[in-house]
């Protein structure tokens, strides 16, 4: 087996499989992605406009943030969000998300070259960098403009 292949799966419960594909709209993309090595694009495009997808969007402010702010209040805030958005397999062109992190990373940013949303926190935060990496990558965020999140998170 090649690098990026995955194997084929052993045994699938047909209850589990009928339960699972009769859920929310990312549960089913996930389900043929990964369970079933089938790709359904129709079902990935659908997630932005049901579901929990889109119940997400809804609580986009007209700002561009969730809640009120990068980190305000922290589970219900624009950096839970966004990664919530990426586990539910959001379409990653997305442009009002790559919108939103080219924002992020014009305000947010820290002479340490982390993102800092503390207005009293001298450091940016590994944690909060790392997960911001994770989902900035998956949405498309510029290169140039994480290389220094990445230096940041090395440096610590």
């Amino acid at each position: 087996m090649s690098l990026g292949q995955r194997p084929p799966l052993q045994v699938i419960d047909s209850t589990l499989l009928t339960w699972l594909l009769e859920g929310d709209v990312s549960i089913q993309y996930q389900v043929h992605r990964d369970l079933l090595n089938t790709d359904k694009p129709m079902l990935r495009n659908r997630i932005a406009t049901e579901g929990w997808g889109a119940k997400f969007l809804s609580y986009q402010g007209e700002n561009g943030y969730w809640g009120r702010g990068f980190y305000q209040p922290k589970w219900t805030s624009t950096h839970y969000t966004l990664l919530d958005l990426k586990n539910l397999a959001i379409q990653p062109k997305n442009m009002e998300i790559r919108q939103l992190l080219k924002q992020i990373l014009q305000e947010l940013k820290e002479s340490d070259g982390g993102i800092n949303p503390g207005k009293t926190i001298k450091n940016s935060d590994v944690c909060i960098n790392g997960m911001f990496l994770n989902y900035a990558c998956y949405f498309g965020a510029p290169q140039d403009q994480l290389e220094s999140i990445v230096d940041f998170i090395i440096s610590e």
